[in-house]
């Protein structure tokens, strides 16, 4: 996977200048993997230190600046892809905005009721989707992990487990998930189960178990 590293040319500079900054580091392509317009990634090398500041103040670690860019990054590319406006830098500050405050109250996950979606896949799954605040790359490790997760089923032909995975992790419960495929939401969930037991053991049984009462 590629990376554009910010600022520009961090790897050229000397040891002790890289351990001055903190870089920001950001995926190259999107979910579908076609490029990102470099006008964003030249929109955040402008607004870099008020996103450092942002992730420092808003999420108490500056380390996290790269999540809060990649973020916004991506938000404004899916939404304008190459329409930067008259002033990109100031559209990706104002994304991160909104992304911190996100964030900082708890993240997409609790707000959209991520556990009661998620109830009746066991504790090992949840462990798995839901990581520390503060664990910022056991949490960047995971979503690579999910998305691997979603490229396989898809190069399989099981898109719509893939999407399965993908409303789960949104939020949505069960029963919007069977509403989504036209089964109820006790079949969504056991054929949902049946193909996480795939890559994560004991989350088919419970999803049974779960079903059944």
């Amino acid at each position: 996977m590629q990376f554009v590293t910010i600022p520009f040319g961090f790897e050229k500079l000397s040891a002790s200048e890289q351990s001055a900054v903190v870089p920001i580091s950001i995926r190259r392509t999107d979910r579908e993997g076609s490029e990102i317009v470099w006008g964003w990634f030249e929109a955040v090398a402008v607004v870099q230190n008020p996103l450092r500041d942002l992730a420092r103040f808003r999420l108490e670690d500056i380390w996290r600046v790269s999540e809060l860019a990649e973020a916004a990054v991506h938000a404004l590319w899916y939404k304008h892809r190459d329409q930067l406006g008259l002033w990109p830098a100031r559209r990706v500050l104002g994304q991160a905005k909104w992304m911190a405050r996100d964030l900082e109250a708890g993240g997409w996950q609790q707000r959209r009721g991520f556990l009661v979606a998620l109830d009746g896949l066991g504790d090992f799954s949840k462990a798995k989707l839901l990581v520390d605040r503060s664990q910022y790359d056991e949490r960047y490790a995971t979503d690579l992990h999910f998305k691997a997760i979603s490229e396989e089923l898809e190069d399989g032909g099981h898109e719509d487990v893939s999407k399965m995975l993908k409303l789960v992790r949104d939020g949505c419960t069960w029963q919007e998930i069977g509403d989504e495929f036209g089964k109820s939401p006790a079949a969504a969930r056991m054929h949902f189960g049946r193909w996480m037991g795939r890559f994560f053991p004991g989350i088919s049984k419970a999803v049974k178990r779960k079903a059944a009462l």
